[in-house]
């Protein structure tokens, strides 16, 4: 058997089997009875708001090519329905592939997905740090340190990046060029140089606008987990659910499973646990939430790629 239908089914199987844990964890006569309670309105509410995220989403691909507004969004709803259903990023791939397809180089539709995953980590850094430092002051729960340790690692290199005005990064690569005599590794540094000199340039345009619809789009996310902890009837502190979303999102960055499915779950549940929500409601809310999102990207990515051009063919594995 083919090795990548083996790494799929493993990671699929392994998101389903998480989900089932948490489920069983919960209680699952508990969790149908909370939801037999939970409001249908909030829930159609929730969708409706979720809907305007994705707008955020190609408008941040928009202001970066000059695409129209709607390929921006069939390319982004079509790769994060690959996310969903695939591991390994495979939606991401096929973003740069279809930016490529429409007349952008390589390197420069790989930067673009490349700042704009960083621009979602900061987004992301900047709406749960403040609510940990503000909010919690001296109780921040000990368990929550984890969570933050790996955040830092994972934040470290953008960072550096972000902040890099004189160029270090650059010079230090052009040393490393010169020195090294090793073949494939000066190739391999060559390439990073040009992609990373290319970013420089995508970084002097629109830096502003890029964080701002980046941080629209979360802010929207976290709202609509807001409501639908609304509709189950058990509302939760507004920045209890944003810190919760925050590094429930920031967990999915690995992919270990498509779509995060059973990661971001368990990443929300225990971080709602924490602060004191009881596990049915933490279960259920983090479930709906994973649930209602994914299910809108896919609608959207299925019926962007049945109305997409033909002359755009999909590529899924790069």
């Amino acid at each position: 058997m083919n090795k990548k239908l083996i790494y799929r089914l493993f990671s699929m199987f392994l998101g389903i089997g998480i989900i089932i844990g948490l489920i069983t964890y919960a209680g699952t006569s508990e969790l149908f009875e909370i939801l037999n309670q939970t409001s249908m309105s909030w829930l159609l509410l929730s969708i409706l708001i979720s809907f305007f995220a994705w707008l955020f989403r190609a408008l941040f691909l928009k202001i970066h090519t000059k695409l129209k507004f709607i390929n921006c969004f069939r390319i982004i709803c079509i790769g994060y329905m690959l996310n969903a259903i695939l591991p390994a990023k495979a939606g991401d791939i096929n973003i740069i592939y279809s930016l490529k397809q429409r007349g952008i180089s390589l390197v420069r539709s790989a930067n673009i997905l490349i700042h704009y995953r960083i621009m979602d980590l900061f987004s992301l850094i900047l709406i749960s740090l403040p609510l940990l430092l503000i909010y919690m002051k001296d109780k921040i729960p000990e368990n929550i340190i984890n969570y933050l340790i790996i955040i830092g690692a994972i934040i470290t290199i953008p960072a550096l990046i972000l902040i890099d005005k004189k160029g270090i990064i650059s010079k230090l690569l052009q040393f490393l060029e010169r020195k090294i005599s090793i073949n494939f590794l000066k190739k391999f540094i060559n390439r990073g140089h040009k992609l990373y000199a290319d970013y420089e340039i995508l970084l002097k345009n629109k830096k502003r606008w890029s964080a701002l619809i980046s941080l629209s789009g979360w802010i929207i996310e976290g709202l609509v987990s807001y409501i639908i902890a609304i509709a189950i009837g058990h509302p939760i502190n507004l920045y209890i659910i944003f810190l919760a979303v925050s590094l429930g999102n920031i967990s999915k960055v690995i992919p270990i499973t498509p779509g995060g499915i059973g990661i971001y779950e368990t990443t929300v549940m225990l971080l709602l646990s924490i602060f004191g929500i009881p596990a049915q409601i933490s279960t259920l809310l983090a479930l709906l939430d994973h649930a209602i999102k994914t299910a809108i990207g896919i609608i959207l990515g299925s019926l962007s790629l049945i109305f997409s051009e033909s002359k755009n063919p999909l590529k899924i594995d790069g």
